[in-house]
């Protein structure tokens, strides 16, 4: 082995335990502040309100249906990590006592072109999803706000912001009270 062979052996090496070291310490810290918001756990119910099928067309409603059927898979893993024990529900009635009650309504919904950002890009056919949020302490609004955002990418996407932005506010909530 030469030693220009050796040096760049011993550079790389260098390199990637640098890398390494750098990495473990951000998600020591990472992990650390996730297990302490983690070890308050908050019950939630989730009331996710597509709309009603007989304000829009069937194609409009089919493609919210879609949108609520993923976010009630989703949701709940989500806000688990903000440290959150949710219940999907369907119908206010089915709301636990004691629990809190947070209603998710599509306030409008775009699912955008496939074709379009494959075709053309440059945020061409692009997804959006505004939302508004309602948390219910027995009949009582608590908090209420709207969000919503917009990608060149897949769907899915938005919901998984929307999701973590729902649960940095819930989190954010809980513990100023």
């Amino acid at each position: 082995m030469t030693i220009r062979s050796f040096a760049y052996v011993v550079a790389c090496a260098s390199l990637v335990m640098v890398a390494a070291g750098c990495r473990s310490s951000r998600a020591g810290h990472a992990e650390s502040s996730r297990l302490s918001a983690v070890a308050v756990r908050q019950a939630l119910d989730v009331l996710i309100e597509e709309g009603k099928p007989s304000e829009m067309q069937s194609k409009q409603y089919e493609y919210r249906c879609e949108l609520r059927d993923y976010m009630e898979r989703d949701l709940p893993r989500r806000l688990a990590r903000y440290g959150f024990d949710v219940r999907m529900i369907r119908q206010r009635g089915e709301q636990t006592a004691g629990r809190h009650l947070l209603v998710v309504h599509y306030d409008a919904y775009n699912p955008g072109s496939s074709a379009a950002r494959i075709v053309v890009g440059y945020g061409a056919g692009a997804a959006s999803l505004d939302m508004s949020m309602c948390l219910f302490q027995g009949e009582a609004v608590v908090m209420s706000w709207k969000d919503g955002c917009g990608t060149s990418g897949h769907w899915s996407r938005i919901i998984n912001k929307l999701d973590d932005n729902m649960g940095k506010k819930l989190q954010a909530f809980y513990q100023k009270r």
